[in-house]
């Protein structure tokens, strides 16, 4: 399963938490304040059912993410703020969730529940906000492709460019990728799932916070050896 796999799971799977764990605090809300037992017990059966759903989608967002970012829990830049959200909105609403079962659903009787609810849907809207976010940034910079193209898999490239390549790595990258590239203040650049052209724009521009823009100081030719040394690290 590649990175394109694990990025379309954790894509689908984001919209069911955002939704319907707000759906539920407010189904409870309004449930709380009916005077007709039908109407009330409906409501809460509904609130219940969105809770449930929604954490299931968090879970499966999670998962996906996990293996989407190689097992990095927190990252750095964007993706650990994106992630600050995540995971305490996946923890909260999943012990909740987990709680009212245990009470059979009385939420009614738990106003614990309905606070803690409602503090797991704000966080994730704002884990959906800040992902969001960054797959705008990474599209507008062409670090990743739209939904709708193919990436072509890279052609092979000459070892001695690659050589050249892994030098001037060390030079220029590897103070925050690491000498073996395997993440230090950088990502880990192991089996990333990006074309040439997209490590390229990636090295030119860098990312605002995050990374440096060498188009300055490395040439055309010095760039596409470092694109190459990448392309290598499987």
């Amino acid at each position: 399963m590649n990175a394109t796999f694990w990025r379309q799971i954790h894509g689908g799977s984001t919209h069911f938490p955002i939704v319907l764990l707000f759906a539920s605090v407010v189904f409870d809300l309004v449930a709380s304040r009916s005077r007709d037992d039908g109407v009330r017990a409906g409501l809460h059966a509904a609130g219940l059912g969105s809770a449930v759903v929604g954490m299931l989608g968090g879970v499966g967002a999670a998962i996906a993410g996990f293996f989407l970012t190689r097992g990095r829990v927190l990252g750095t830049g964007p993706e650990r703020i994106h992630h600050l959200f995540v995971w305490p909105a996946i923890m909260v609403s999943t012990a909740l969730v987990v709680w009212r079962l245990l009470k059979r659903g009385r939420a009614h009787r738990l106003r614990t529940y309905l606070i803690g609810m409602s503090i797991a849907s704000v966080l994730m809207v704002g884990a959906g906000y800040s992902g969001g976010e960054m797959l705008l940034a990474a599209e507008s910079e062409g670090s990743v492709p739209a939904p709708s193209s193919r990436q072509r898999p890279p052609d092979p490239q000459p070892m001695s460019l690659a050589g050249d390549g892994r030098q001037l790595f060390l030079k220029n990258c590897a103070h925050c990728h690491g000498p073996d590239a395997r993440g230090d203040e950088g990502p880990d650049l192991h089996n990333i799932d990006w074309t040439d052209e997209q490590i390229a724009a990636r090295i030119r521009n860098g990312k605002k916070g995050q990374m440096p823009a060498f188009g300055g100081k490395l040439s055309a030719e010095d760039i596409s050896k470092i694109v190459a040394y990448v392309q290598t690290l499987r």
